[in-house]
């Protein structure tokens, strides 16, 4: 396998470089010429392009003999949707115009969406399919299934595979750092409903899956979500959070009414600024749905894919590697026992 990675500096980017090398396959990484050089994996070589440069992407020799595609690079900030195009529907577009310009055979290609493309499920007892009519809540998951679309064009060219995980979560992950950080305290604030249910996966089983979908056959054309089997409530998440971290949180619902106030204000502070803020108004319609659930059956049938890493083993991994970094203050000394830490620095 020569593999063409874009996103690779990134949470999920990072830990599929580990994996892909980990099989002997060779690894070619685009990244854009800002990317600072400690971000910049040693391992593999590097081909700069601008990805909103069509030219720049088409032009690029990282495509040469490449057997596979694997596109992460995005962006999950922004301020509107213009901002979230610019960093995932454009980039989108012109890798695969890039591909398509080249000379076939033509490299299989992953594309990595979210199951923010798709939107909530109208209850616990259905979740969203492929084959549902995609309703996404937020200008993120616009620019997302706006990306999937893009892929529309080129349907009877290029052999592309979608992939949309649910909440990945894991070693190295910033995003879900924060929740840590709350479920770990004396008092832990849930900015979201605790009764609200999420589908969420581990990024190790994420990184199968899409190894899965590169080299299955029967998934080209096809688009699969990517879950654990069990929905979680963000209640049962604080409370693995806080048995690996050895807690007893007192756990305060902020209601939402606070929540949009803050992200009004998280806004007009990002006018200003010109920065995109963790909290804003795209944040605030996530986090209303009561049922972000979605259901995997299509990867398990046709890749043959299951997770393995359960709630309170992937939770307690990552929490040690949270604290091993330095990214999480223990409450207490971490046990010493080999399985977590393995699981936080395995390679899938």
């Amino acid at each position: 396998m020569i593999a063409v990675v874009t996103g690779s500096t990134g949470f999920i980017g990072t830990h599929l470089v580990d994996a892909l090398l980990a099989r002997g396959a060779s690894v070619r990484v685009l990244v854009r010429p800002e990317t600072p050089a400690a971000l910049r994996d040693p391992r593999v070589p590097h081909w700069e392009a601008d990805l909103l440069d069509d030219r720049s992407v088409r032009e690029s020799r990282v495509w040469e003999g490449a057997t596979h595609v694997f596109h992460l690079a995005g962006v999950t900030k922004g301020r509107t949707l213009a901002h979230f195009r610019g960093g995932n529907v454009f980039p989108t577009a012109n890798v695969l115009a890039a591909v398509a310009a080249r000379s076939a055979p033509y490299p299989r290609i992953v594309l990595v969406s979210s199951q923010a493309a798709a939107g909530p499920a109208t209850s616990a007892d259905t979740p969203v399919k492929e084959t549902d009519r995609p309703l996404p809540v937020e200008a993120y998951g616009r620019s997302k299934l706006q990306a999937e679309q893009a892929v529309v064009r080129y349907r009877d060219t290029l052999d592309v595979t979608i992939v949309r995980p649910a909440a990945v979560y894991g070693p190295r992950d910033r995003d879900f750092l924060r929740v840590f950080r709350q479920a770990s305290r004396r008092v832990a604030l849930h900015a979201v409903r605790q009764q609200n249910r999420f589908s969420l996966v581990h990024v190790h089983d994420l990184v199968r899956a899409l190894l899965l979908a590169a080299e299955t056959p029967a998934a080209s054309g096809r688009t699969f979500f990517v879950a654990n089997d069990e929905p979680v409530t963000w209640r049962q998440f604080y409370d693995a959070v806080a048995e690996a971290a050895g807690s007893s949180p007192m756990q305060l619902q902020v209601p939402h009414a606070a929540i949009r106030l803050a992200a009004t204000g998280a806004d007009l502070l990002s006018l200003l600024t010109g920065r995109a803020s963790v909290l804003n108004h795209n944040k605030a319609a996530l986090a209303r749905p009561r049922f972000w659930v979605c259901d995997s059956s299509a990867a398990r049938d046709v890749l043959g894919w299951r997770p393995e890493i359960s709630l309170q083993e992937g939770v307690r991994a990552t929490y040690l590697w949270y604290v091993e970094a330095g990214w999480l203050r223990p409450r207490k000394p971490p046990a010493t026992d080999g399985a977590a830490a393995s699981l936080g620095n395995a390679e899938t």
